[in-house]
């Protein structure tokens, strides 16, 4: 797709491992943002990293921040020191950067090699064209997510083509502190089994570089093509979202400020009710969603302490747990689906509310014609 993502360049680091630039929130980060804010004229350093334009469809972004790991990493991370596991969802963002360097730095010091400077790390940048983000935005999709979603894509595929029976290990971060949405990457220099991963940008029968750069842009542009043919159908687009697994995630709903919700509360309209009503189910069903989750993990761990103890349960109770996590999962997974259709719904709702009402967007809430007028006429008797 002619605007979709953007895969600018490669950066091989050998110096030592810093995956603080991962985090766009880090002090690292603020402080080089802020250092070439006076290569910008007129620049204002108190708008460096705000250069990302506002959406009122997207404007909580949950990932700010977050740095994640993927391949091989991922299941490192989550082990802790007396054997139990515990999810990198669990773990706060620093302690998460943490157990990555502790794990990434122990797997490269098993492979011993004869250069003086080898290479600790590569460093990735994807970047989502601002046309591409719009479009999703306008979808009602979460561009943070699709930007997550095709990179991990992207990078299993690149596993599967040149590791097939190996495993990479990477860590990422989202960033919105300029113009374009964009991930930074850093891949580890060793697979899983200790296979050097070089990331080459060309192809020679005396180097024997198998060009991997060129095949991560195909299959960006693989991706591209996708969402390309997707959002160009919206019955197909629903009935894809409909069964992802992060379907509840990838939908964005406008949020409702506390102001906005007072004027909501104080317009007897059809439409007002109707988007109060929306909005309270939404936040109903991701409250809940939120508890099964954490009920299922907290299941998972109870059962990880259990073989690290050696506690064996009988045959019968371990077969009912089974059905159990199943009916779990799929109930889990129907409350995904239906949190998607009514967020799908409530857009609508919104949409329509702001066309026939509108609202004052320099305070940021809703605004009732209504409303104001008997506002208006109260301060009027005072």
């Amino acid at each position: 797709m002619k605007d979709g993502m953007i895969f600018p360049f490669k950066k091989t680091w050998r110096s030592r491992l810093d995956l603080e630039y991962l985090d766009e929130t880090s002090e690292r980060k603020v402080a080089a943002r802020l250092d070439q804010s006076h290569l910008e004229d007129g620049a204002n350093p108190n708008e460096i990293g705000k250069k990302l334009r506002q959406f009122a469809d997207y404007a909580s972004k949950e990932t700010l921040g977050q740095v994640h790991a993927g391949g091989f990493l991922h299941h490192r991370i989550v082990l802790n020191p007396d054997g139990s596991r515990t999810s990198p969802m669990a773990l706060s963002n620093s302690e998460r950067k943490k157990r990555i360097c502790d794990a990434w730095m122990k797997h490269i010091r098993e492979f011993k090699t004869s250069s003086s400077h080898p290479v600790i790390q590569h460093r990735l940048v994807f970047t989502m064209s601002t046309a591409f983000h719009d479009k999703l935005v306008g979808a009602g999709i979460n561009p943070d997510i699709v930007l997550r979603s095709s990179l991990k894509t992207v990078l299993n595929r690149f596993q599967q083509r040149f590791y097939p029976t190996d495993s990479i290990g990477y860590a990422y971060g989202l960033h919105h502190d300029t113009d374009n949405l964009h991930a930074h990457v850093a891949i580890c220099p060793r697979t899983a089994k200790g296979h050097y991963v070089g990331l080459s940008m060309s192809r020679t029968r005396e180097s024997g570089n198998k060009n991997q750069m060129t095949y991560l842009m195909r299959a960006f542009d693989r991706e591209n093509r996708k969402w390309d043919k997707l959002l160009s159908s919206p019955d197909k687009l629903r009935k894809v979202l409909e069964v992802h697994l992060d379907s509840d995630k990838m939908a964005i709903a406008p949020k409702i400020s506390a102001k906005q919700l007072q004027v909501l509360r104080e317009d007897e309209s059809l439409h007002a009710s109707r988007l109060r009503s929306s909005y309270q189910a939404i936040q109903k069903l991701e409250r809940e969603l939120q508890q099964k989750r954490q009920a299922q993990r907290t299941v998972r761990v109870m059962r990880n302490i259990s073989r690290v103890f050696g506690w064996h349960k009988p045959a019968p109770l371990r077969s009912v747990e089974k059905v159990a996590g199943a009916v779990e999962k799929f109930t889990i997974r129907e409350m995904q689906s239906l949190l998607y259709r009514m967020k799908q719904t409530y857009r609508e709702d919104h949409r329509i509310y702001r066309q026939r009402y509108g609202f004052q967007t320099t305070q940021n809430y809703y605004a009732h014609h209504r409303t104001q007028s008997r506002r208006q006429g109260q301060s009027q008797l005072f």
